[in-house]
């Protein structure tokens, strides 16, 4: 009877989730979009007093799910224009040996080290997680290996640095997920790569998926989310004890009626918060509307409120900090075009700007559900304000060909501090 109910809640979970993918598909006119493209990374970092960022993605031009991983390293120059320094160049796959995708990659800033993980589609038991460890200038130190495999599907691999560990998250199908997928990590110390523990995060009778992670500056706490049955966004936070990753308290669901996939997480320094931005409504009922959270290092929900303008698929949003306005800034793509403005105060007070921000050079994007990272950018020297600007970068798949399309949207400082006085709501 109760194996009856679970294929049954499957069978109606996949019958809404079919809806919404051929409901998406019709409109881009593709079977999948990710069979071509599926995953961007960024991630900035120093190099002789320079500061540079590195880019990784999962593409194919050619054969549906042949994704192979491409790297580039790019930097801004004093007038705020972005240059190359490393042009785009295939990194890991042979263009011939099944997916690796979708790629997530996050680095540890001591030793300047990046862990690159991918959901791997080779070998007999595939898909697993496999990662390579290298320098940003693609050096490796330790190469291609798995995870995590064995029978049943192991994907969705995400990746922060916590302490002195790599997590890299993941999804598993095994023999023991009854229910689904159970959410899990392997801790990988950050210089041998050995695995050093393993943690499960659902339970195996329940159906969790598509983990991300986010650590605060200091290093010291990540907060890890995902989809609990696709309803919700779960998370817990994180921190190292002796060599051991333990959590603040359980996991718990932060946000209801949400999108699978339709999440992400930053860290906001000055207010010593995580902020969570999900995109309202489960399954079929998706609004376009995105939920806002503010979760503190306790793992604690301290600030709520749904917004206009839903976040779009696998999308990562920006933050600038803005003295004149004593709050954080928070930009995400939205729409087909378009990018949403929402601000986040010390004292837990979110709103949002009706108006979307409109740079003319957003109107030929039309953004992708397949991966779109979205960072506020410095210049080669630190700086990260240009005659009164700041810059925000939009990297996303290109839907025909092997490389990303990166789009630099100026923001102008007046058109933010003309809300500094601007009366505060709670929510």
């Amino acid at each position: 009877m109760i194996e009856n109910f679970r294929q049954q809640k499957a069978l109606i979970k996949l019958l809404a989730l079919v809806t919404i993918i051929v409901f998406t598909l019709s409109r881009a006119g593709a079977e999948d979009p990710r069979q071509l493209s599926h995953g961007v990374s960024a991630i900035e970092f120093n190099q002789n007093n320079r500061t540079l960022y590195y880019l990784t993605w999962s593409s194919t031009d050619k054969r549906a799910w042949e994704h192979d991983i491409y790297h580039s390293i790019i930097a801004v120059d004093k007038h705020g224009q972005l240059i190359t320094l490393e042009a785009d160049q295939r990194y890991i796959g042979k263009a011939g040996d099944e997916a690796q995708e979708p790629v997530h990659a996050t680095r540890d800033a001591v030793n300047d080290n990046i862990l690159s993980v991918w959901e791997d589609g080779s070998g007999n038991n595939a898909p697993d997680v496999k990662a390579q460890l290298h320098k940003p200038d693609g050096s490796i130190i330790k190469t291609n290996w798995t995870i995590a495999g064995g029978l049943g599907s192991q994907h969705s691999a995400n990746v922060v640095h916590l302490a002195d560990k790599y997590l890299v998250l993941y999804a598993d199908e095994g023999p023991l997920s009854t229910g689904g997928a159970v959410v899990k990590a392997k801790v990988i110390d950050d210089q041998s790569g050995f695995e050093t523990q393993s943690i499960a995060f659902s339970a195996n009778d329940e159906d969790h998926w598509w983990p991300i992670a986010v650590s605060n500056r200091a290093n010291t706490k990540t907060l890890v989310i995902w989809g609990n049955d696709g309803y919700a966004v779960r998370g817990v936070v994180l921190y190292e004890d002796g060599g051991v990753i333990k959590r603040t308290q359980p996991p718990q669901d932060y946000l209801k009626n949400t999108q699978q996939y339709f999440y992400q997480a930053l860290w906001l320094d000055k207010i010593g918060r995580f902020v969570i931005v999900a995109r309202d409504g489960a399954y079929e009922k998706l609004s376009d509307q995105s939920q806002i959270a503010l979760i503190d290092e306790r793992g604690n929900l301290v600030a709520h409120k749904t917004v206009n303008h839903g976040i779009i698929r696998e999308a990562k949003p920006a933050a600038i900090w803005y003295d004149c306005t004593r709050s954080y800034h928070v930009f995400y793509p939205t729409g087909k075009n378009q990018v949403a403005h929402v601000e986040v105060t010390a004292d837990g007070v979110i709103r949002a700007f009706d108006k979307t921000i409109n740079a003319a050079v957003l109107q030929p994007v039309e953004w992708v559900p397949t991966g779109t990272w979205s960072a506020a950018l410095k210049d080669i020297d630190g700086n990260n304000s240009w005659q009164n600007k700041r810059l925000l970068l939009f990297a996303y798949n290109h839907r025909h060909s092997n490389r990303i399309v990166k789009v630099p949207v100026y923001i102008d400082d007046a058109l933010i501090c003309q809300h500094a006085d601007r009366p505060a709501t709670r929510p």
